[in-house]
């Protein structure tokens, strides 16, 4: 009798993992026709273009390979992480400190509310010639760049939670004669997490971006400087190389580090 509910359980699970694995595959069924069909006619296209304008799918699959060989992938890649992931860390730091700002007094929150709309407003550009011209050609400015352009995604994400939080809480910390930073670490902190990770999220893949655009004209390593290098040496397969390469950097960071997380923050709630 053991034996034989071991062994059912042990179908039961294969079962499981095989409905599982159809099911997975039953989802992702329809993307990766359309990708197929998109290589073919990428194929088409290219056997009919100059290498110049349209590279093939198979050059561009060489040109990958040889990256990840010589170990070239690695040091750009690594390079627009650290400015990405530093200027990131910074908007998120200094998002947390305005929203304690914020929180204590309306007035100050309608002043950072409008200087966020103001920073939202700027052009990406805007930013990028102003890190030139007071950085220079350092790390510093791509990490500035993505500095200026993440804050006011995070700002508005911490404006929004401070905009519902419980005013019952609030009183009670009124009655109870919490100070400012009190009533931020034990109400609004907690209530500001869930939706600061659910702007960090954009925010990431929005400085990732704006990151590569300034590598192009400020820096000597990188993805974004790699691009322009491939432009400049006509090398178009190189050029769609590291454009797959930034799609899976976004693609990983965001599923294996911010998805995992919001999922866990709202069972927690």
């Amino acid at each position: 009798m053991v034996i034989g509910s071991s062994t059912r359980r042990l179908v039961g699970k294969q079962a499981e993992s095989s409905l599982t694995g159809f099911g997975l595959l039953r989802r992702f069924a329809p993307t990766i026709l359309v990708l197929l069909l998109f290589v073919v006619l990428w194929l088409v296209v290219a056997s009919r273009t100059s290498p110049y304008v349209l590279p093939s799918p198979v050059s561009v699959f060489r040109q990958l390979v040889t990256l990840f060989v010589d170990g070239t992938v690695w040091t750009h890649v690594g390079a627009t992480l650290y400015r990405v992931t530093a200027g990131f860390l910074l908007g998120t730091v200094l998002a947390l400190l305005l929203g304690l700002v914020a929180s204590s007094s309306p007035v100050l929150r309608l002043v950072l509310r409008d200087l966020s709309s103001i920073l939202n407003a700027t052009s990406v550009f805007v930013w990028i010639v102003l890190a030139l011209i007071w950085f220079g050609l350092t790390d510093r400015a791509p990490i500035f760049t993505t500095l200026m352009i993440t804050i006011p995604v995070l700002m508005s994400n911490v404006f929004e939670a401070i905009d519902s939080l419980d005013r019952r809480l609030l009183e009670m910390a009124s009655v109870y004669r919490f100070t400012a930073l009190d009533r931020f670490v034990h109400i609004t902190f907690p209530s500001v997490i869930p939706y600061l990770f659910a702007g960090m999220r954009v925010a990431f893949a929005l400085g990732l971006r704006v990151s590569v655009v300034a590598e192009i004209f400020g820096v000597s390593t990188g993805v974004g400087y790699m691009m322009n290098f491939a432009r400049d040496t006509l090398r178009t397969d190189a050029v769609f190389a590291w454009a797959l390469i930034l799609i899976t950097m976004m693609l990983l960071v965001d599923n294996i580090i911010f998805s995992p997380l919001l999922r866990w923050l709202t069972r927690w709630r």
